[in-house]
């Protein structure tokens, strides 16, 4: 057995070592289910869910008979009541009682059957909003997830102006050394190159800041090595926006704000019905069995009570002693200082307290959906805008190349085509990313699965 513990240790650092291989790059996928197994939040969500689901058991089973069992055993001196003779005595006595008691409410205005069915519906909001929780996360990790992409590829351009910028600092130097270029004209790119440098500085600086979000976002405790898939994602140009009324009466029968708001109606709504049923007369059923004991009681089978011989053991007492009943009764409220009015009055304010919060919810509803229809929509003409601007800039940028090679544009000319060239790559990238961020969060809305 020894000798298998560290064969069995070296198998399971090769397994860890395969594991953290293979999520070496993080997909958005494995972002998201690492996020949701991880988040305390979530976790807490769960246990009120399975709190509710308690509740919910519990108001079942009250709807059942209760029974109580009672054993009381005392040992007394001084006036006591002899049980035998039904006389008062001076004397030490050993005795006691034992029984069963069982009660059942069988009409009190439905208040069991209502409460039962508002703890279903507490159960279901509170699952509607553990649902309402994982989107929530979910979405703020796709909005990581492609905040980091996007600043990827920014650091990316970053990256290569430099790289441009170093190599037309050799090349003004190269033409200083003939004569084809003044030092001005060097110094001035090397400036250049010093503010590349800086932009570059700051993209990375946004790019470890967005990737620590993603990171926290996740809970993920091992950030050294972390990187991420980068998806294909689709051409704006090439996908449709959904009409928004279409997005929202979809998103109006499957998101979990508005059915945890539809439940919560539901849960006041029984909450009305049981404070109401408070005023119902209670008409119940009660059993009862009640046996006692005593040793100073004499046993009925003597034949001289005055001289008793036989013993008198406490089972053949509990046998003797018996006593069964059964019964019915009926409460009926008249004055209880006005609570059960009170409490009525309280459950309708609820009520219209929760018919306004769905109101509201569908209220916000619409409006979240319709700043994210416009912002796709303004995201999509600047995507377009940009594009074309890139396209431009690139014939510009070649042209102003071309006639940089033959001295007629100078090294500050070329720069600024460069410049307005990076710049509208940037502008493209972004205006990309907040597309598909917007186009994304509509098919969400719908039901639709994240598709990159």
């Amino acid at each position: 057995m020894r000798k298998l513990i560290p064969i069995a240790a070296f198998l399971l650092g090769i397994a860890a070592s395969l594991y953290a291989q293979e999520i070496e790059s993080w997909s958005l996928d494995e972002c998201i289910s690492y996020a949701l197994e991880n988040n305390i939040d979530l976790k807490r969500q769960e246990l009120t869910t399975e709190l509710n689901k308690k509740d919910l058991t519990q108001s079942k089973l009250n709807v059942l008979p209760d029974l109580n069992g009672q054993v009381q055993h005392e040992i007394g001196s001084g006036r006591v009541l002899d049980r035998g003779t039904y006389e008062w005595l001076n004397t030490d006595v050993n005795q006691g009682d034992l029984g069963l008691l069982s009660n059942f409410t069988i009409f009190r205005g439905l208040q069991g059957y209502n409460s039962m069915k508002m703890a279903e519906a507490n159960y279901m909001a509170s699952r509607s909003t553990l649902d309402l929780y994982e989107n929530n996360l979910l979405l703020q990790v796709m909005t990581g997830y492609l905040e980091l992409l996007r600043s990827m590829e920014l650091y990316e351009i970053a990256n290569e102006k430099v790289r441009v910028t170093e190599l037309q600092v050799e090349r003004m130097q190269k033409l200083q050394e003939v004569g084809n270029a003044s030092n001005g004209e060097v110094l001035e790119v090397k400036a250049q190159a010093s503010t590349e440098k800086y932009n570059m500085t700051l993209a990375k600086n946004n790019l470890e800041t967005a990737r620590l979000n993603l990171i926290q976002l996740m809970n993920l405790s091992e950030i050294s090595d972390f990187t991420i898939e980068k998806p294909a994602l689709p051409d704006p140009s090439l996908l449709q926006l959904p009409e928004l009324q279409t997005v929202y009466e979809n998103a109006l029968q499957i998101l979990p704000q508005i059915k945890s708001a539809e439940y919560t109606i539901k849960s006041q709504e029984k909450n009305l019905a049981v404070a109401r049923g408070a005023l119902s007369p209670e008409l119940f059923l009660r059993a009862l069995y009640y046996s006692n004991y005593s040793d100073k009681l004499i046993n009925p089978r003597e034949i001289d009570p005055f001289n008793p011989v036989l013993d008198y053991t406490v089972p053949q007492q509990v046998a003797d002693n018996q006593y069964r009943q059964v019964s019915i009764g009926l409460n009926i409220p008249i004055f209880n200082k006005w609570q059960s009015r009170t409490t009525i009055s309280k459950a309708k304010i609820g009520l219209q307290d929760a018919r306004y919060n769905l109101e509201n919810s569908r209220q916000q509803l619409l409006k979240d959906i319709q700043q994210y229809h416009t912002d796709a929509r303004a995201a999509l003409d600047n995507y377009e805008a940009a594009s074309e601007s890139n396209t431009n800039s690139e014939e510009a940028y070649r042209y102003t190349e071309e006639k940089f090679k033959v001295g007629m544009a100078t090294a500050l000319e070329l720069e600024e085509a460069r410049n307005r060239l990076f710049q509208s790559r940037a502008e493209m990238i972004s205006a990309k990313y907040v597309f598909v961020f917007y186009a994304e969060i509509l098919d969400f809305y719908q039901g639709e699965e994240l598709s990159f």
